[in-house]
């Protein structure tokens, strides 16, 4: 069934890029924003990243994406220092639809991919603590607003994060099949970016 649902997305995607190669414009974005996760007196982390679309008509486009979010803390127990340092990229396939062409344009779009996760500690500038790279299955809603002046844009949106743990409980997702949907880590955020490319002919 999940298979299924991965490979009609799929083709649906590559068709609507066919049928509107004739229109096919690229844009590439650059984000930063935060995130915080839902769980109890969490931190609020840091984050940027990149976004490369296909506009396949003004108000549809496709693209992939790419963001790292970092977290850190510092401790001091009688004079020594010890760190842990945080790292969560996720790596995405992406979709918005605009419902506007004009300078507002307001839109949702969503995401969904493999996010990557680090984990490291450090005493007294030592390392004594290295994870391995996990890979979790991860989704994401979004919804926005863009300003467009010409063929630049300015992007405001709210995203929230829907990280999915493994059925086998390996550190790695594998594949489609290992996806656990009913256990899943939260956060949301808030990304501000700029776009070159908008889909103008």
């Amino acid at each position: 069934m999940k298979k299924t649902l991965f490979r009609t997305l799929a083709i649906v995607a590559f068709v609507s890029a066919l049928s509107s190669a004739s229109y096919a414009q690229f844009s590439i974005g650059l984000q930063g924003g935060i995130a915080k996760s839902n769980v109890e007196d969490s931190k609020t982390v840091a984050g940027g990243g990149v976004n490369l679309r296909v506009f396949t008509s003004p108000r549809f486009a496709v693209g992939v994406a790419g963001k790292i979010y970092a977290d850190g803390s510092d401790y001091t127990i009688a004079g020594q220092t010890l760190s842990s340092t945080g790292t969560l990229m996720p790596v995405t396939g992406t979709l918005d639809y605009f419902f506007a062409e004009g300078l507002i344009r307001p839109y949702v779009g969503g995401d969904a991919g493999v996010y990557f996760s680090k984990y490291n500690a450090e005493f007294n500038g030592n390392t004594i603590v290295e994870s391995s790279r996990h890979s979790n299955f991860g989704a994401a809603p979004r919804a926005g607003l863009l300003f467009a002046f010409g063929n630049l844009g300015i992007q405001v949106e709210g995203i929230y994060h829907f990280v999915f743990g493994n059925k086998n409980h390996n550190s790695t997702t594998g594949g489609p099949n290992n996806v656990d949907f009913e256990s899943t880590s939260n956060f949301g955020g808030v990304n501000v970016g700029v776009i070159f490319g908008l889909g103008g002919k």
